[in-house]
Formats: structure tokens, sequence, C-alpha cells
């Protein structure tokens, strides 16, 4: 197979507008990123605002154990993922780790 060589003359306009449409297409193909698989520990209010629920409601899900979280030294605190996880399976109970 031979290469070929196109010459073409354009106007800056035209130039602009095929490099942009050309970045349009580079974009709209570039693979969509794999989402972080790092966990990070929310506090109730990250936790709240995460799954959009009041605080109040994510206290009664713990009381309840409805909801994964985990009791440090009294603090609550809840795993992204597992949380994300819960919300994804319809928010099926899971064992509470204390």
């Amino acid at each position: 197979m031979m290469d070929t060589t196109v010459l073409i003359s354009l106007s800056g306009q035209q130039l602009h507008e095929l490099i942009e449409a050309s970045v349009r297409k580079a974009l709209l193909l570039q693979p969509v990123p794999k989402s972080d698989d790092t966990d990070t520990l929310l506090d109730t209010k990250e936790a709240a605002q995460l799954i959009k629920y009041k605080e109040t409601s994510i206290y009664g899900l713990v009381k309840r154990k409805k909801i994964p979280f985990c009791k440090i030294e009294g603090k609550l605190l809840f795993s992204r993922q597992e949380l994300l996880e819960w919300v994804a399976n319809g928010q099926t109970p899971i064992s509470a780790k204390q």
C-alpha cells in the first residue's frame, strides 16, 4: 500500500473548525476513565451528603443496623464504597461492624 499526501489550502476559519471538530471527536471517543477503587471513611455528615439522606435518618438507620457502618471510639464512620454498594443493592441491610 502506498501512502498518499494531499495538500489542501484552508482559510484560518476552516482550519480552526477542522481542529475543533477533531478535538471534539477525540474527546467523545476517549475511553471513560475507571472509577477510583480506593475507599474513604466518611463521617455522618459526609455519608448523609453522599447518599442524599438527612443526618437524623442516617442515625436511625445505624440504630436499626440497616446501613453499613463501623464505630471507633464512639465515632460513627462509613466506608464510601460500602455505602455506594448499599445504595446500588437497593439498600439491603448489611451486618454492622462494631
